[in-house]
């Protein structure tokens, strides 16, 4: 009875190489289509919310707020509400306390 001994076959790393091309293109592409975030809705334009030739000068106005809050007209503008607003105290001081 005789005991064979056969060589051990070496892989092609030409083989390796390709089938590591193979599965990162599948992973780029899977990652690409699938997890790619969705766009729900678009962004309007202007002329679609004020179809109007003075929506393009609306676009390009430079608003300048110091000369707003220094207008005569809006010193006199009175506050109705006292700010910050008051914050009520919710719940009691002890949760397990019957009511």
């Amino acid at each position: 009875m005789a005991i064979e001994i056969k060589q051990e076959k070496k892989g092609n790393p030409l083989i390796w190489i390709i089938i590591l091309v193979v599965i990162l293109g599948i992973g780029f592409w899977v990652v690409k289509t699938f997890l790619k975030p969705e766009e729900i809705l678009s962004k309007p334009r202007m002329e679609d919310i004020l179809p109007s030739p003075d929506s393009v000068r609306l676009n390009q106005a430079d608003l300048n707020m110091s000369s707003i809050l220094d207008n005569p007209i809006f010193q006199t503008l009175a506050p109705h509400i006292s700010w910050p607003l008051p914050v009520s105290s919710l719940g009691h001081q002890n949760p397990f306390k019957q009511f």
